[in-house]
């Protein structure tokens, strides 16, 4: 079973689960342009889909651009290993 962590974020409860690093390669070569630049919506929805488990959630379930943008750092951070708490 790959890695979990719940979070909560402005009271949600969210659950991160890690991909493994060939998938995260992938997730972050989808989220590209053709000359290299990470297309931030892209990458931000594959890390709904793939990272942010539960609730199951998309950019179109968030009304502050804050709050969705919290929830993907903190997702990210745990995707690479970097939370100090843990």
């Amino acid at each position: 079973m790959a890695k979990q962590k719940k979070e909560t974020i402005q009271g949600v409860e969210y659950t991160f689960q890690k991909v493994p690093p060939r998938e995260w390669a992938r997730l972050r070569d989808r989220s590209k342009n053709r000359f290299g630049n990470m297309i931030e919506e892209t990458f931000l929805s594959e890390i709904f889909k793939h990272i942010v488990v539960d609730p199951k959630t998309s950019l179109d379930d968030f009304e502050e651009w804050e709050e969705a943008q919290e929830v993907a750092n903190a997702a990210i951070i745990f995707q690479l290993g970097r939370a100090a708490e843990e």
